[in-house]
């Protein structure tokens, strides 16, 4: 399973893990903050390396994620856009507290939450 490591903590910054595995399917790991600082250059990685190669699904795992703010869910968002109006399928992975209760404000749930 190829897999490729991004950046180090540090302002502007997001260390992500990108780990492909059979099939095309992408598991994504992000650590650290997603925010107005750090969404741009996240953004710009994934589109590039991820995106653009088109997966057969996206796995966005959270769990890490120390803070996020409204850019970082906006970005979350765009993200799983992007991928579901090219036939990919996306997933957001472990979901902590702060993310869920971020992603309920915005009421977001729906899009966002797979449905138990």
């Amino acid at each position: 399973m190829p897999m490729r490591r991004y950046g180090s903590k540090g302002e502007g910054c997001v260390p992500l893990t990108v780990s492909w595995e059979e099939g095309g399917s992408v598991r994504i790991l992000c650590d650290g903050v997603l925010d107005r600082d750090t969404v741009p250059e996240l953004r710009r990685r994934l589109f590039r390396d991820v995106v653009k190669k088109r997966p057969t699904d996206v796995r966005l795992d959270v769990s890490a994620v120390e803070r996020m703010d409204t850019a970082g869910l906006a970005f979350v968002l765009e993200l799983r856009n992007a991928l579901k109006s090219q036939g990919i399928g996306f997933r957001l992975d472990g979901i902590t507290d702060s993310v869920r209760r971020l992603v309920g404000l915005a009421r977001l749930e729906n899009l966002l939450f797979e449905s138990d």
